[in-house]
């Protein structure tokens, strides 16, 4: 399997690895990024390097995870910040997302499953015997994090459009 058809890779981003990267004690030296124990060094240039499947190979054994995807894991968490587009919500079918507040932003660490609805109008928490709450939309939507569900509260791909852009 590809690196790049993994769920985990989805939506990741150079700027998401250097984040990971400086977290973990790597720093830039010498137009390469640098391995906190500096025996290791990873590209990161104008055409690339970060998001290379030979360079997230290099960091997932450097690091000791045990594969690229406990990698992508980490780096990429999939969740989104803000309400997803309409455009999203109209295209994930069974409209079930996971919802979270942002952590940093109000220091609780709990996901939910939200059907949400097709406007901006907030969301109602699904729960697996059809219970709903009345008003249980965010105040501060921008504050949430969002990824889409199945009807088990998996995460799955995030919608995209026809040249698999995520929505």
């Amino acid at each position: 399997m590809r690196i790049d058809q993994l769920d985990e890779y989805q939506g990741l981003e150079a700027q998401m690895v250097r984040d990971w990267m400086i977290s973990r004690g790597c720093y830039r030296q010498d137009g390469y990024w640098r391995h906190p124990r500096e025996q290791y060094h990873y590209t990161d240039g104008e055409y690339g390097g970060l998001l290379w499947e030979g360079t997230l190979v290099e960091l997932s054994v450097d690091f000791g995870l045990s594969s690229v995807q406990a990698l992508l894991r980490e780096i990429n968490p999939r969740m989104r910040k803000g309400m997803p587009s309409e455009a999203a919500r109209i295209a994930h079918p069974l409209g079930l997302w996971l919802a979270m507040p942002d952590f940093d932003s109000i220091g609780a660490k709990v996901s939910i499953v939200v059907s949400l609805t097709h406007d901006d109008d907030g969301f109602a928490v699904w729960h697996p015997e059809g219970f709903s709450l009345p008003d249980s939309k965010p105040h501060r939507p921008e504050l949430w994090l969002f990824w889409p569900a199945d009807e088990s509260g998996n995460k799955v791909r995030w919608p995209t459009d026809a040249n698999g852009a995520m929505l």
